[in-house]
């Protein structure tokens, strides 16, 4: 059997996604469907901060990954205001102190709700969910669904892709997409999430194989360049 892929984990979770992804992933770990494990977890909430991010800690906590901690809403609130890419790169070095001793394979970001700085992603490989194709909107779920609607796009999807300091535009791993056949907020946020968890599960055993690799922020798959990621048949995700 291959090494087993090492991760790091940032979340924020704000909603109730960012715990639904991790123990998707955990369950998936844990059954032996997925090489890999979680070295540590990254949260910028602090406990009685926010109920959901309460219970996405208290539930890492259950599962003894070493989790640590760092308050974006307290960490230097002034700076925030007057300058906030020095606010940034400020709090991410606080961030790197806290995890710079754990070698891990990549870094995945799950309902993370922070920019990262060009400072952390040159110090780790980040994954990113992205509710959207890679030519699609940037922004939030809401954001992007709305967007679509109101440009009319014929077709919407889901991907993961490498983060860097250009935001939800990183080199592409993976994407699957599917025909919008009525704009309705709700109908086409559905048909979204029926493929986020397992295109998560799907690009990381990729990578846990060998298949997919990341060198030097490009991806390549079976050895071959890809210059616009890996298409992923819905069909092969449901």
């Amino acid at each position: 059997m291959n090494k087993k892929l090492s991760l790091g984990w940032f979340a924020t979770s704000r909603g109730t996604t960012s715990l639904k992804i991790f123990n998707y992933i955990y369950d998936s770990i844990n059954s032996g469907e997925l090489n890999a494990e979680i070295k540590f977890v990254f949260v910028n909430r602090e406990l009685k901060e926010q109920e959901n991010s309460d219970i996405f800690i208290n539930t890492v906590s259950l599962y003894r990954i070493p989790i640590f901690n760092l308050s974006s809403l307290k960490f230097l609130p002034e700076l925030k205001k007057s300058n906030i890419e020095l606010w940034r790169n400020e709090f991410d070095k606080k961030v790197y102190e806290m995890i710079k001793n754990f070698e891990v394979d990549i870094v995945m970001l799950a309902g993370y709700m922070l920019v990262l700085s060009q400072f952390l992603c040159e110090r780790f490989t980040f994954i990113n969910l992205h509710p959207a194709l890679p030519w699609g909107p940037k922004g939030t779920w809401q954001e992007v669904i709305n967007k679509v609607i109101k440009e009319k796009h014929k077709y919407h999807g889901v991907m993961m892709h490498i983060v860097t300091e250009n935001v939800d535009r990183g080199p592409v791993l993976t994407y699957c997409i599917f025909e919008i056949k009525e704009y309705d907020f709700d109908k086409i946020r559905q048909e979204g999430i029926r493929y986020e968890l397992p295109l998560v599960k799907k690009t990381l055993k990729l990578i846990s194989e060998k298949k997919l690799e990341i060198l030097d922020k490009k991806v390549f798959y079976n050895k071959n360049f890809l210059e616009n990621g890996l298409e992923i048949p819905k069909e092969e995700l449901v």
